[in-house]
């Protein structure tokens, strides 16, 4: 069973916002991402000895973990993380920092004209 390190999961995720944001890019309609709530059950297991020196890494239990011998004497953590993301690439214009990311959309563009806008006519 791999193990899912907790830097891996994490990069995964931006990863995965990031796509989210690029198929977003020209929409009429578009969400600000607030927060990105995350909660992991983990494991914690110290790497190294104590002679040579070692660290302490957290793995988040994927779907099967609970199940493996691996991990059954292993203490189960919970650890919420509350993220807000920023868009570096687009600046707030009146302070200079970060941005909020915005994602939406379906990667399609739909052309930006006032009947395809919301309460339009047609």
């Amino acid at each position: 069973m791999k193990k899912l390190e907790l830097a891996e999961v994490i990069k995964a995720l931006r990863e995965e916002l990031y796509q989210a944001k690029q198929t977003g890019e020209g929409e009429a309609i578009r969400f600000n991402v607030n927060s990105v709530d995350i909660e992991f059950e983990t494991a914690i297991e110290y790497v190294g000895s104590a002679e040579a020196g070692g660290k302490i890494k957290f793995f988040v239990f994927d779907v099967d973990a609970k199940a493996s011998a691996e991990y059954k004497n292993a203490t189960i953590h919970k650890i919420k993380l509350s993220m807000q993301p920023v868009d570096e690439e687009n600046p707030n214009m009146e302070t200079g920092e970060a941005g909020k990311v915005k994602v939406g959309g379906d990667g399609k563009q739909s052309p930006k004209t006032p009947a395809n806008q919301l309460g339009g006519d047609g």
